[in-house]
């Protein structure tokens, strides 16, 4: 059974096209009946639009084996007054889902990502998080990538503002234990049964292993290289399997 990203794990990062042996990996689940949940962090755009969008490339994932932030956030945010910081797209979908942008005196902060961020946004959050407005981060990457570039990821902003406030804050997509407790329950077995493979080791894989799944870290996302990473790890904290990209994790699997 598996958990399995999608940004730099099924499609590149770079130019949203399936990796090699992505389409393959899914099909073969598909005709396989092995069951698996896609865990993305989108938060661009809607979740059906995103799921089009992934059928439109060629990955043909199930309605029922995916699941994003914006299902938990909707569980999980019961005040509609709220502000958001992010792609102009993710404020949107937002306002679809009922939420409304209050800049006065809103009830919680939803934090999520773009690349665009400027030290007036972190001291416009660390303010309202110093008033105390709940806040909440879609997600909790290390890092983001995006034109050849990497920048603070939610998780790393989140941990900004926690430190510059002292207040806490809570995720709704990966790597938190709600999300992976509600895509677990979509498989219907433990976490012991689940394999995760994802290009983020640190913001998808480290709370994947500590919840007792197997680690399997991809090189075709934000990290290309094993030793940006491996090295910061403990032996406890190393993952089960290391490949270049999905394909390559498949081609291995079908030959054993």
């Amino acid at each position: 059974m598996y958990f399995i990203d999608v940004q730099g794990t099924l499609i590149s990062d770079d130019t949203r096209e399936p990796i090699e042996g992505a389409v393959e990996f899914i099909d073969y689940l598909n005709s396989s009946n092995i069951p698996y949940v896609v865990i993305t962090n989108n938060t661009k755009h809607s979740s059906k639009e995103f799921l089009g969008y992934l059928h439109s490339i060629g990955l043909s994932i199930l309605k029922e084996n995916y699941l994003d932030p914006f299902a938990m956030l909707t569980l999980s945010l019961k005040a509609k007054n709220i502000v958001a910081f992010g792609q102009k797209s993710f404020i949107e979908v937002l306002q679809t889902l009922g939420y409304e942008i209050d800049t006065k005196t809103p009830k919680a902060m939803v934090i999520s990502i773009t690349k665009d961020y400027t030290n007036e946004d972190y001291a416009t959050m660390i303010e309202y998080a110093s008033k105390g407005v709940e806040i909440i981060g879609m997600h909790e990457t290390s890092i983001y990538a995006k034109d050849g570039k990497k920048y603070p990821g939610v998780g790393a902003i989140l941990q900004m503002v926690s430190f510059a406030t002292n207040r806490k804050y809570s995720v709704v997509g990966k790597p938190s234990v709600d999300f992976y407790t509600k895509a677990k329950d979509m498989l219907g077995c433990g976490f012991e049964d689940i394999t995760i493979i994802s290009d983020d080791m640190i913001g998808d894989i480290l709370g994947a292993q500590k919840l007792g799944m197997k680690g399997i870290f991809v090189l075709s996302g934000k990290i290309k290289n094993a030793d940006e990473v491996l090295p910061t790890l403990t032996s406890e904290q190393q993952p089960s399997e290391v490949y270049k990209n999905i394909g390559e994790y498949y081609w291995k699997m079908k030959h054993n």
